[in-house]
């Protein structure tokens, strides 16, 4: 079944990271989803992990009662990743490290030889 509503929270980290402190808490924000009514929680951990960490988002599989999406690079690193989360969702982003956050979609054909 798809989600309802899903709820990206990576910019709860973003004002975590920039705030250099433990709050915004990702878990507090993602249990308001919850609460909300909202069926999906979405996260991107990039592979610099400058705002989502993979800390965040094994205790988010742990502890959500509701559907996990992760969106992440085609990199063998965040394959390994998501085979030891097993998210309910996955989605593949490109990433470029001086963007301040994912700009555009996967070009699959520029990408080909990348993604099989």
């Amino acid at each position: 079944m798809f989600p309802k509503l899903g709820v990206n929270i990576d910019h709860i980290a973003t004002l975590r990271e920039l705030r250099h402190t433990l709050y915004p808490n990702l878990i507090e924000a993602a249990q308001q989803v919850v609460r909300a009514g909202g069926s999906q929680i979405t996260v991107h951990l990039r592979e610099d992990q400058r705002h989502i960490k993979p800390q965040d988002v094994f205790l988010l599989k742990k502890t959500l009662p509701i559907a996990l999406n992760l969106e992440m690079a085609a990199t063998d690193f965040m394959l390994g990743f998501a085979k030891k989360l097993k998210p309910d969702w996955a989605c593949l982003v490109p990433e470029k490290r001086q963007e301040l956050t994912t700009e555009g979609g996967l070009n699959l054909k520029k990408n080909k030889k990348q993604l099989l």
